[in-house]
């Protein structure tokens, strides 16, 4: 943990200058290198390909052609999903698993997607004022710095500027990713059934695997009415000719159920 604040802390000096592409991206890949150190990655290839081309296909209809996307499933049953800067995008296990069809997982990629487009992790960045922001992203949005002596780095290291998006950047994500995805030619409509879906089991069951999400996606409700309405606004035939499913994504249900058992330091 001392060498990712080490390696981080010197993202927080660029706060409040302006960070350019350049920097966002190589923020980004420091980042990603410790979350691949630090969490665990699901090893079967074709749940990974099948992710990435996904992500792939989305981002590719983005204003942010100029990244180079990278797209990974963490090996963790708890549900959440989180973007780095300059464009790598990280989907649990556990949201895979609750998906029923390709668009509910589309429209989650489409969600962190926009984050990335928005550039919320980087505005806020620049608002740090030297904060320890990386710390902030890895520990927060992964939930692997859940021990003791890990928080106390943390609150030696700097505020962690980026424990949770505001309401405000989840609602433009919402948005954001409803067009992102349509543009994909995929339905918008999973983002509303996967995040019903996960209402309603948190509400009957208290699952903490899914209570991360609502700790890290925060207004949840007010979000669905959100994309309920535009959802109502959408002409029906237009949402009937986008793509709901596809051939591949019941093998990669069959692929994950198949997968053993995720390891217990992975947030849970």
């Amino acid at each position: 943990m001392r060498n990712a604040i080490v390696t981080i802390a010197a993202a927080g000096l660029l706060a409040g200058c302006g960070v350019s592409t350049q920097q966002e991206v190589q923020m980004g890949q420091q980042e990603a290198q410790q979350v691949s150190a630090q969490l665990p990655m699901v090893q079967d290839s074709y749940i990974q390909n099948y992710v990435n081309t996904l992500g792939q296909r989305i981002a590719s209809r983005t204003s942010r052609t100029d990244l180079q996307w990278q797209f990974q499933v963490v090996n963790s049953y708890v549900v959440n999903a989180f973007a780095l800067p300059g464009g790598f995008i990280y989907i649990n296990r556990g949201v895979l698993a609750r998906a029923d069809n390709m668009s509910e997982v589309a429209g989650v990629l489409g969600h962190e997607i926009e984050h990335v487009v928005r550039r919320h992790s980087v505005k806020q960045m620049e608002q740090a004022q030297g904060a320890n922001v990386g710390v902030g992203i890895l520990c927060a949005l992964t939930g692997v710095c859940q021990s003791g002596v890990a928080q106390a780095a943390i609150n030696i290291g700097g505020t962690a500027v980026f424990a949770k998006f505001s309401r405000t950047d989840e609602v433009q994500a919402d948005e954001g990713g409803f067009q992102n995805v349509i543009r994909a030619g995929i339905n918008p409509r999973g983002m509303l059934t996967l995040f019903q879906k996960l209402l309603a089991e948190e509400q009957s069951s208290g699952n903490s695997n899914v209570s991360a999400w609502f700790s890290d996606h925060p207004g949840t409700t007010d979000r669905i009415a959100d994309i309920q309405r535009m959802l109502n606004q959408t002409p029906a035939s237009t949402l009937n000719q986008l793509q709901t499913n596809d051939s591949n994504f019941s093998t990669m249900k069959s692929r994950l159920s198949r997968l053993g058992p995720a390891p217990k330091s992975a947030g849970e």
